[in-house]
Formats: C-alpha cells, sequence, structure tokens
C-alpha cells in the first residue's frame, strides 16, 4: 500500500504528472536541471538533453561535461555566476551559448537558485534553461537592421527627420545637423519655427496635408546655408500607428540646386541651339561692315572693312551681337556662326578692288575646334582668290591651347596665302608678348579703351606711342578701334597710326548699304 502512494499520489498520478511536465518542457524549449553539489552529479530532464542534441540519458551527468558544451568564450562567466549564486545563496539568470553534439550554436536562458541543506549552505542548484536561440537571433536581425538603417540615413545626403504631429521634431539624421550647424541630439525636442523659421509655415502645412490626406506631399523649399540659397526638393509622409492612423510625420530634403542649375542651362543651351540654328537656316543672321581707313598723310580713304554678325529676330529687330555671341560660345555655338561668316567674306571679298581687305572675327572656341578649322580650312581652299583678300582677328585669352591652336592654324593660313592674322584688343590681356612672338601676325589692333580718350589723357598717350613702338620692333601694322571725334582720328595720324576705325569714320551697315570700291572717304 505504501509502495503505491508518494506524499499522497498515486504512482501512476506521478508518472501522469512527469509525462505533463515533459510535455510542457518539449512545447515551450525548455529544460530543468538539478546538480547535486556534495556528490557533483548533474541531472538533465528529457527536454534539456534533446535542447542539447542529445538523446534522454546520454548525458554523462558530471559538472565537466556540462562545462563542456559551453561555448569557450563564455564558460569562465557562466562558472562565476554559478559560483557566486552557490556562495551567496542568490538566484541567477544568464544567457549562456552551447555547441551542441552535432555542432550546432544555440543560446539558452538559464535560472536557477542553491538548495539550502540543514545548515542553510547551498547543498544543490536547480534551474530550467529555455533556448531562446530565435529570439536572440531574431533581436540580432532587428538590431542589426537598426544599425544598417541608420547608417543609410546617417549618410544620407538629404536631410531627414521626423516629427510628431505637434511639429515637435523626434528624429534628425547628420545631414540635418550639418544644414542647421548643431548636433543632431540638440535638434530633437525642437520646433520647426526654432530650427528653420524661413520655410517653417511651408513645412507644417506639409505635414497637415500629408497627415490628412495620408498621401506623400512633394514641395521646393529655399534654405539659405552658408549665406548661400540653396533649394530643396522635399517629400512629407504620415508614418501611421497600429491602426493605420498617422501618428508621426517624415520629411525628407534632397539638395537639387545644383541639378536645378544643370536643368536650366540644359533648357538655355537647347533655347539658344534653335535660336542660332534657326536664324542660320532661315537666313535671319547678318552681316554688316564697318570701313577701316588708311591714315595716309595726304588723304584718308577706306582701305577696308571690318565684318561683323548681327541676328535679325522673328519681329524684324536687329539684335547686335553683345547679345547672342557669349551664348554662343558657352554653349559651343560660336563654330557654326563662324564658318557662315567666313563664307560670306568669302563672297564679300570676290566683289572687292584688289587693294582692299575684309578682316572676320574667329573665336578662341572655334580655334579650338578641329572640324571647325578643317571646314574653314576648306573653304579658303576653295575661293584662293578670295582668301588673299581675308585677315583674321583672333583675341588672346588665358587658356594656352587657344594659342597653340592660333600658333597650328596660322602656319595652315600661311601656306594658303591668306591675308593676314591681326591681334584684336591688344594691350588689354597679359600675354600679348607671347601671341607676338609665336604668331606671325601681319596687323596689331589697339584696344579702343586705350583710344577713347587719348586726345585728354597724357597716359594712354603713352600706352599708344608704346604700342606703336612694339608694332614697328615686330614689323606690324597697326589700327586704332574706337574713332569718335576729329581730334582723335588727327592726333593717331600723328602719333603714326596706320588703320583706324570707329563711329567718325563709319558706323556698321548692312552689306547691302555698304559699297565697296575705294573712293575717298571725306
Amino acid at each position: 500500500m505504501l509502495a503505491s502512494k508518494v506524499m499522497g499520489y498515486s504512482v501512476e498520478e506521478l508518472r501522469e504528472y512527469a509525462e505533463r511536465m515533459s510535455e510542457a518542457e518539449r512545447i515551450a524549449h525548455f529544460g530543468v536541471f538539478r546538480w547535486e553539489i556534495l556528490s557533483g552529479r548533474v541531472r538533465w530532464s528529457d527536454e534539456l538533453h534533446r535542447i542539447y542534441g542529445l538523446r534522454p540519458g546520454e548525458f554523462v551527468g558530471t559538472v565537466d561535461a556540462f562545462l563542456s558544451f559551453l561555448h569557450p568564450g563564455d564558460r569562465e562567466r557562466i562558472w562565476c555566476d554559478v559560483d557566486r549564486s552557490v556562495r551567496t545563496m542568490q538566484p541567477f539568470v544568464f544567457e549562456e551559448r552551447i555547441l551542441r553534439a552535432d555542432g550546432e550554436q544555440r543560446v539558452l536562458l538559464s535560472r536557477g537558485c542553491p538548495v539550502a541543506g540543514p545548515d542553510g549552505r547551498a547543498v544543490a542548484v536547480v534551474g530550467v534553461c529555455h533556448d531562446v536561440t530565435e529570439r536572440v537571433m531574431a533581436e540580432r536581425a532587428l538590431g542589426l537592421s537598426e544599425r544598417r538603417m541608420r547608417a543609410i540615413i546617417d549618410n544620407s545626403p538629404s536631410m531627414i527627420a521626423v516629427k510628431d504631429l505637434g511639429g515637435r521634431y523626434l528624429m534628425t539624421n547628420a545631414e540635418s545637423a550639418r544644414v542647421v550647424g548643431r548636433p543632431p541630439d540638440e535638434l530633437v525636442g525642437h520646433e520647426c519655427a526654432e530650427l528653420f523659421p524661413s520655410i517653417a509655415e511651408q513645412l507644417r502645412e506639409n505635414d497637415r496635408r500629408a497627415a490628412v490626406e495620408m498621401e506623400a506631399v512633394y514641395d521646393e523649399a529655399v534654405l539659405m546655408h552658408n549665406g548661400e540659397p540653396r533649394t530643396y526638393l522635399t517629400v512629407t509622409f504620415a508614418l501611421p500607428d497600429e491602426d493605420g492612423k498617422p501618428l508621426e510625420s517624415c520629411t525628407i530634403a534632397t539638395d537639387i540646386t545644383e541639378r536645378k542649375e544643370r536643368e536650366s542651362e540644359r533648357r538655355e543651351r537647347q533655347e539658344w541651339k534653335w535660336r542660332i540654328t534657326s536664324a542660320l537656316a532661315e537666313g535671319r543672321m547678318l552681316v554688316f561692315a564697318q570701313p577701316v581707313v588708311a591714315l595716309d598723310a595726304e588723304r584718308t580713304r577706306i582701305s577696308g572693312h571690318e565684318l561683323l554678325v548681327r541676328s535679325r529676330e522673328h519681329n524684324g529687330e536687329v539684335v547686335e551681337p553683345d547679345a547672342f555671341l557669349p551664348a554662343a560660345e558657352r554653349f559651343g555655338l560660336i563654330q557654326a556662326i563662324d564658318v557662315w561668316m567666313i563664307k560670306e567674306a568669302l563672297s564679300v571679298a570676290e566683289g572687292l578692288a584688289e587693294a582692299s581687305y575684309s578682316a572676320v572675327n574667329l573665336s578662341a572656341v572655334t580655334l579650338r575646334d578641329a572640324a571647325a578649322r578643317q571646314e574653314i580650312l576648306a573653304l579658303l581652299n576653295a575661293s584662293p582668290a578670295a582668301a588673299r583678300s581675308l585677315v583674321f582677328e583672333i583675341t588672346e585669352t588665358a587658356d594656352p591651347g587657344h594659342l597653340d591652336a592660333a600658333s597650328q592654324f596660322a602656319a595652315e593660313l600661311v601656306s594658303l596665302g591668306v591675308g593676314g592674322l591681326a591681334l584684336d584688343d591688344f594691350g588689354v590681356g597679359f600675354g600679348a608678348f607671347t601671341y607676338l612672338r609665336r604668331l606671325p601676325l601681319r596687323y596689331l589692333k589697339i584696344d579702343r579703351s586705350f583710344v577713347t580718350n587719348v586726345v585728354h589723357s597724357p597716359d594712354d598717350q603713352r600706352v599708344v606711342q608704346s604700342i606703336l613702338g612694339i608694332a614697328r620692333q615686330f614689323g606690324l601694322t597697326t589700327v586704332a578701334e574706337g574713332i569718335e571725334d576729329p581730334a582723335t582720328l588727327d592726333l593717331l595720324r600723328d602719333m603714326g597710326v596706320h588703320y583706324a576705325q570707329g563711329f567718325y569714320l563709319g558706323k556698321p551697315v548692312p552689306l547691302t548699304a555698304f559699297g565697296f570700291d575705294v573712293h575717298d572717304f571725306r
């Protein structure tokens, strides 16, 4: 009778209870252990065997066997925790990595406490081990994901910020801090009006729209940064709570200043390309001519003319070159204009008296363009007689490639017997003497800035005299630009200038109104 009862429970009841406990362990993935300190015996439940990758009863039941399953990096820490619990009679809890019999690594959460003997000292340690590998892996993955997302956010070139519905910042990234000029942590808790006062109302309106419509709101905002206006493309969207209602708002702002500038430049380029190509195709590009007068001692006579380009708009307005040539050079459209001008100049040259010449300007962009140079040389080679009446005017630039291109082009002109090469605007650049030394020049054009006030300015007179001296040393013919009155004309003649041009001598007029025969001008 006594054998069939234990503490009031029958053997069957105890067996059923043990089976229930074993099933509970299996379902919950936890196992039970007991360590008898005096004997050193360690007992594991069946489920703890399975957690360790063993069959029930396979564990040999020693402390050393238990420690052998622990990850080498955890053994000392775990044993210290257990030893402290035994000495202090306090419970313990820790996570431990184990290496199962099949080599798989698992993570267990172990909880236990010492069992006191008659003298109050620990005689055993009991506890449970819960397999939390999946939870730990999920937490690690979540942590990795959060770190990865934080790294992405902080390394984003866009400003990213989260605000509550009241407009108070809850999170910002490194770019936001850089633009505001304060550490990211200092931005949290502030409102829009404190950090971005100039666009605060615009941002808050986007927050309200995003919360009401539950759709992304796109906008553009301009912020001053380091004294420079910067344009930002913003997208604001609501962050919902678990019920799908707006809880917070997120704004991403990307600096698109340079992109807008490129887009603006592209549109401007396309517009100018259309304006120039259509003017050339429709015959609205015009050639004007301004007389170049020889300052002989006996008389003043037209010796040649400078050909100047103009453009006629669709409304009939004639546009000065300053209104379109800079854009043509900037966008690489000047080559077509220069080639067209040379075609016109060759046609004009066929009707000139033999002693006259036509001067044509060549831009630095065209000179650096090998294809354009070859096209020009082909035109000159096709009309050798007319080419001998042409003078090409070039202007010095700071680009060393321009001088190299000009040298190569000048050598080809010489071989074709072209009328000559003129250095325009002499005296205002910094590399004029290099041009004099390297190019086979024929003419030196004195810049109008030294001519306009030469009658009243001793300094300008000295500059002009110096230029004339340089021209004599290099054997060059001089042309003065900007003659506006008879006193200037007489002074320059007395100083020894060879040729002159200016409004006093003749304004640029259409070729249709210009006479090409050499005749007395005054």
